[in-house]
């Protein structure tokens, strides 16, 4: 199984961790402070980052797709220029 397989958006599993997350970040974005609705990787997948929730936080839409694959310290920097 691949790890997008494993998380699929619509798997079940997946739900469980998106919600776990967010509960335990309350809804908060890791990045910016609003109002969290998905979950991202601190550390991306493609950079060999894990599923697992030391490496996950609560994240808007805007960070998570304005982050992609870029490591925090780059995410961070490009947003203060």
């Amino acid at each position: 199984m691949t790890i997008r397989s494993q998380r699929d958006a619509n798997s079940t599993h997946w739900k469980k961790i998106r919600q776990r997350i967010l509960q335990r970040d309350g809804f908060s974005c890791f990045w910016c402070g609003l109002e969290a609705d998905t979950v991202d990787h601190v550390v991306p997948v493609a950079k060999q980052g894990t599923d697992h929730d030391d490496n996950l936080v609560a994240c808007c839409r805007r960070c998570n797709y304005s982050k992609k694959d870029s490591m925090p310290v780059d995410f961070l920097a490009s947003r203060s220029t």
